[in-house]
């Protein structure tokens, strides 16, 4: 079931990666970026964890959008039924917390990472009353364990052997707002365009 689950997974981001990777260039181009560097080849793997997660999470599209209120707000409600979901919503977010110090000098505290991280499982969350996700508390707290174990792989090996973070600082517009424009960017992409370019491309390509 997990296997056919993380090949629809990979198979969605591939798909969402052939439109999104020439956009993040673009960006790149316009800041003054170099292309061919670690910050891009980072950027794009955040890009792909970004559409991962809106691809795990099922929010709703343009062609499916509709109201269904389901909540729950007591947390670890369910954990002795449905382990291996808390430890994947751990896992799903772990990329997240690992890969924002690397790309961005704002988040070198682990205080602005659970920040940005909240913010995103808030709006996935109120996103999901217009579809048939339940709005869940045990979502918000793992997701922030997952960004915060990924902040501390990065960070501990950081501090212990005075790595430079990030990578490819530049005082330009991609470093004060990229990561606002890229998470708008992916959002835009998979609400707008993927519904009917994923249907497309592997229709065309099987």
């Amino acid at each position: 079931m997990y296997l056919l689950r993380f090949m629809c997974i990979g198979m969605d981001c591939l798909s969402s990666m052939i439109l999104l990777t020439p956009a993040v260039l673009i960006v790149l181009k316009l800041s003054g970026r170099k292309l061919i560097s670690p910050h891009t080849i980072l950027l794009l793997l955040y890009i792909c964890v970004l559409a991962g997660i809106y691809s795990v999470t099922g929010l709703p599209d343009i062609k499916y959008c509709e109201f269904d209120f389901s909540c729950n707000v007591i947390p670890m409600v369910d954990i002795l039924n449905s382990p291996s979901q808390y430890l994947l919503n751990v896992l799903m977010f772990l990329p997240v917390g690992f890969l924002l110090p690397l790309l961005w000098d704002e988040y070198q505290g682990w205080k602005p990472v659970l920040g940005f991280c909240c913010f995103l499982t808030v709006f996935i969350e109120v996103a999901q009353v217009f579809t048939f996700r339940t709005t869940d508390i045990d979502d918000l707290i793992t997701n922030l364990l997952g960004a915060g174990i990924g902040y501390l792989l990065i960070r501990l090996p950081a501090r212990k052997w005075n790595w430079c973070l990030p990578l490819g600082i530049a005082d330009d517009y991609e470093e004060r707002y990229g990561q606002w424009s890229y998470l708008f960017l992916v959002l835009l992409q998979q609400f707008l365009v993927q519904p009917y370019w994923s249907a497309f491309f592997w229709d065309t390509l099987m």
